[in-house]
This record gives C-alpha cells, sequence and structure tokens, in this order.
C-alpha cells in the first residue's frame, strides 16, 4: 500500500478518504493549482451516496474520477448497509448524523437562528444564507434510501427559509441505476449479492420471501405505503435537499440489461418527474449490468454527468443575470 505526504501527515494513495463515521467519509479538495476548470465552474461538494454493501474500493473509483474532474470539490461519501432499511427513523438518523455535521462544517447548512451565550445573553448569527454549488451522485434504491433519509433530516431541522429563494446557485442530480419499485425477484438479488456461502445465501432468500409477504399484508391492513414507493416520492419533492428545487437538472443513468431495477421503472419515475415540471435528461445503456454503465462506456458515462453539470452552471449564470 502506498503513501504520501501532505501538509505534515501521511495519506493513503491508494484510498484518500477521511473516515467521519460508520459509512461516511470525506475527501478535501485536491491541492493543486493546476485546473482545467475554473474553481467558480466546479461544485463545491460532490455528494455521493453508494449502492447498497457497496465495498469501498469499489465506490472510491467514482471519487477518484470526480476528484480528476472537479478537484476543487469537496467530496462526501455516504454507504449503504442493508440494515438501515429495517433500523428505527433516530436510529437512522444517528447513523446520518456524521454527514450532518460535515455539511454544518463545510457551510452548507444554516447554524443555529439564535445562541445563549454564558452569561445569558443570546447572539442572532450574522451570516449570509447557505448556497453551495452541490452535485448529488446516489447508485441504486440503497443509495436513494439514504439520500432520501438525509432529505427527511434536514427538512425536520432547517427551515426551507433558511435557504435563499433568488440567485440560486447550480446543482445537479444524477440518480444512477434507480430507483426500482423493490420487487421481490430483484431484492433478492441486490441483498444476497455480495453473499458467496450458497447455502446462507438460500437461507436468506427465504428470510426476504417471508419477510416481503408479511410487509405486503402490514401494509394492506395499516394502509400504509411501500418502503421504496414512499423513498420514490421523496425522491419527486421539489426541495429533496434544500439547495434543490424543480429546476436542478436531473439525470437518470439505467440500463436494459439491468436485472435488478427493470429500465421500465425508472422510466416511469422519470416520466413521473417530468410530468411534476422537474428538469430530466435520460442516459439508457443496452447491455450493461446494475451499476456497471461507468465501467462499460466510461467516456459515455462520465461525458453525460460533466453535460450534466455544465447545464446546471449554465442555467445558474442566466437566472443570475
Amino acid at each position: 500500500m502506498s503513501s504520501t505526504r501532505k501538509n505534515g501527515s501521511v495519506v493513503d494513495s491508494e484510498n484518500p478518504l477521511v473516515s467521519i463515521g460508520k459509512g461516511i467519509h470525506i475527501l478535501k479538495p485536491a491541492d493543486t493549482t493546476k485546473r482545467d476548470i475554473p474553481e467558480e465552474s466546479q461544485p463545491n461538494v460532490i455528494l455521493i451516496f453508494g449502492w447498497m454493501m457497496a465495498r469501498l474500493p469499489h465506490i472510491l473509483k467514482y471519487v477518484k474520477t470526480y476528484n480528476e474532474i472537479y478537484p476543487a470539490a469537496t467530496i462526501v461519501v455516504i454507504q449503504s448497509d442493508s440494515r438501515a432499511f429495517w433500523q428505527s427513523k433516530n436510529t437512522r438518523k444517528a447513523n446520518l448524523a456524521p454527514a450532518v455535521e460535515a455539511l454544518e462544517a463545510l457551510g452548507c447548512l444554516p447554524p443555529p437562528a439564535r445562541k445563549t451565550i454564558a452569561n445569558g445573553s443570546s447572539i442572532e448569527p450574522l451570516y449570509v444564507k447557505p448556497a453551495p454549488r452541490i452535485l448529488v451522485h446516489a447508485f441504486s434504491n440503497g443509495g436513494c434510501f439514504e439520500l432520501t433519509t438525509l432529505s427527511n433530516i434536514l427538512a425536520e431541522r432547517y427551515p426551507q427559509s433558511s435557504y435563499p429563494t433568488t440567485n440560486l446557485p447550480p446543482t445537479a442530480l444524477v440518480l444512477d441505476s434507480c430507483p426500482g419499485n423493490g420487487g421481490l425477484a430483484e431484492s433478492k438479488l441486490a441483498f444476497t449479492e455480495a453473499i458467496r456461502n450458497p447455502i446462507i445465501a438460500w437461507l436468506f432468500r427465504v428470510m426476504l420471501t417471508i419477510t416481503h409477504y408479511t410487509y405486503l399484508i402490514f401494509n394492506y391492513f395499516f394502509k400504509t405505503k411501500h418502503i421504496f414507493i414512499v423513498m420514490q416520492g421523496v425522491l419527486n419533492r421539489p426541495t429533496l435537499l434544500p439547495w434543490l428545487s424543480k429546476a436542478t437538472p436531473r439525470l437518470y443513468v439505467y440500463s436494459k440489461g439491468d436485472r435488478m431495477i427493470p429500465h421500465t421503472e425508472v422510466e416511469a419515475h422519470a416520466t413521473r418527474a417530468r410530468e411534476a415540471g422537474f428538469e430530466t435528461r435520460m442516459e439508457l445503456f443496452e447491455s450493461s449490468s446494475h451499476v456497471a454503465h461507468a465501467r462499460t462506456d466510461p467516456t459515455r458515462y462520465w461525458g453525460a454527468v460533466k453535460a450534466l453539470w455544465a447545464t446546471a452552471l449554465a442555467e445558474s449564470r442566466s437566472g443570475s443575470s
């Protein structure tokens, strides 16, 4: 394992990420003076929500490419754990607390409206409403679930009035291999793909089948919505994250060869988004497998991402002129 020295500390060149919580990592901007794109034309922050049970080395491939394209951006990685689907709301909030703290430290979130100091007096914060340039990239239903969990946390904690409504900075959203409806066959593939022991995989599939039908019965009698249907609704919320809006261009990257999330389900969600007024574009691959589009055709994949950000940048500039 190789390492380099930066600012007096040793940095692992194979994994430059710094862990700030369980499954949450951060990469500070690259220390370089030679940049092909001016800093003001790059995202301040890139949020990456990995697919369920994705190993960090796999996510790192996307991190390193983003770091090459937009070296001025701070990259925050949030991994997806299958246990999150069964955890309580409070547990999920606690899991994402380090990510919220990182966004606060980066100046992406407003400070408390009023703070009491030592003598009992209170002071009002002096700050400009946060308006970061943010690119969000979510993979599969696992990444979407973490994204919508963060969405709910921020919606509860910070009123939308804390953010600017005019002269909005550029923001963009990439949805890779998602969202899907979470059918039984697809769920079995998603939850057992990483299990190498065939006996354990079989037992897990049996457990998933029982859980799936129990959940459907529960939904029927208690008139509740399936967890992935709720997730899809949140993804089409205008303020999915407080910096985003319907004007935020979003890119769906998906494939006819995806066995986990059928392309028709992705297209159905994109159609609803478009009908709701979201700026939507599609990048359909023919044969790439689940979350493997960048590996199949990296030039096309990253070209679509860069075109998306260029659109966000151009629209932001035209809106503020």
